[in-house]
């Protein structure tokens, strides 16, 4: 009798398990997946334009059914979950990788091998480094115009605690370390490296979020950053340029945690920095060469007490954290995307800034290739 009941419950267990699925498939269109934020497949056509019958029509259903069968959603956040909090992994391929603890941390096969110190530059790939920028600086200088350069670092070299402990270093120098190192030592470049800082920082505040952005750092690490910067401009220029101080902000401090594939979302608490009172304000159209590209900005502040116009050759650290908060400190601040660093030679001579700032991340070294562009400039200047 037993038995027979348990055959029975098991095969309207199992009735249940397939019906429910399909008898909850939604049909509503254009329907986005929080959990996986992306946008789910839609309904196939049966028939395309010209009338003909849609051959992929088949494969395109069952992608679409997949997307919307029943209990989708949920079982692809218990399943994301288990693998997060059970297994310590994450349940889809990306670039996201999980620390000693869950922490979350964003590594592209070239950052795996730049965490690894597997890619060294060699002495003569640094010679020529040292040479371009050594060029670079003299050319700038016979212009009268100041060169600094700033090294931004990726998570991973300031929190390595936060790094999976599956993945191990070798040695003790990295491949950026090298290029601080190179131009600090064989260059009069005014070079600013900021992990020494940001490590210190450590102590006190989440310079490199632990839940959160892992690609930059956070506010309160680029306002380290910042100070950094502005102080090497004020030691070369007898403090002539203003610097933001806590005061001048609104600091508020909120949940910054990202949310990551299944819904899975680590509270992350930090300090979001709003300038008080802004007095620079964006003028895109005194772009002229490069102004095709959306991403370079240029700012204007009447009231800077001062008509230097600086250049900075940069990415994302800047553009995104402290352009702003530097736009605040100079009569003209303007940022072209490192992408661009051929153009060196044309930018001086179309912007004529007082100041240059190169800007390097460490997973986007563009440093090489600033020193070339120099180097042409020199070797076309021979013929």
């Amino acid at each position: 009798m037993c038995r027979r009941m348990g055959k029975k419950l098991f095969a309207a267990g199992f009735l249940l398990l397939i019906t429910v699925p399909l008898l909850t498939t939604s049909l509503r269109k254009n329907m986005v997946s929080d959990a996986e934020r992306r946008v789910l497949a839609q309904f196939p056509e049966l028939y395309c334009e010209d009338g003909s019958r849609n051959g992929n029509f088949n494969a395109e259903f069952e992608t679409w059914f997949g997307d919307h069968v029943g209990l989708r959603s949920h079982m692809v956040v218990t399943n994301a979950r288990i693998q997060y909090y059970l297994f310590r992994v994450l349940a889809n391929n990306s670039n996201m990788y999980l620390g000693p603890e869950g922490e979350f941390n964003y590594a592209t096969a070239d950052m795996l091998v730049d965490y690894q110190h597997l890619n060294l530059k060699t002495e003569e790939t640094l010679d020529r480094l040292a040479e371009g920028f050594r060029y670079a600086d003299e050319y700038l200088k016979e212009k009268g115009i100041q060169m600094y350069y700033f090294q931004c670092w990726d998570k991973h070299s300031v929190y390595p605690e936060y790094f999976p402990d599956t993945v191990i270093q070798y040695g003790e120098k990295s491949k950026t370390d090298q290029i601080v190192e190179t131009l600090t030592e064989r260059t009069d470049v005014c070079v600013i490296s900021s992990k020494e800082k940001l490590t210190e920082g450590k102590a006190e505040w989440e310079t490199y979020s632990r839940w959160g952005d892992s690609t930059h750092w956070t506010q309160r690490g680029a306002y380290i950053g910042y100070c950094m910067l502005m102080d090497e401009l004020n030691k070369r220029n007898d403090g002539r340029y203003r610097v933001l101080r806590e005061q001048d902000y609104n600091i508020s401090v909120r949940d910054m945690g990202v949310t990551l594939f299944g819904g899975i979302h680590k509270k992350c608490m930090l300090e979001q920095f709003e300038i008080r009172n802004p007095q620079a304000y964006l003028t895109n159209e005194k772009l002229t060469l490069l102004r095709e590209d959306e991403r370079h900005r240029f700012f204007t502040n009447d009231n800077a007490g001062n008509d230097t116009r600086v250049l900075i050759l940069g990415d994302s650290y800047f553009d995104s954290f402290i352009l702003d908060d530097l736009a605040e400190s100079f009569y003209e601040t303007l940022i072209i995307w490192g992408d661009y660093a051929d153009e060196f030679e044309a930018m001086i001579e179309e912007y004529a800034p007082d100041i240059l700032i190169v800007e390097n991340a460490e997973r986007c070294d563009r440093s090489g290739r600033f020193a070339r562009a120099a180097l042409a400039v020199r070797d076309a200047g021979e013929k």
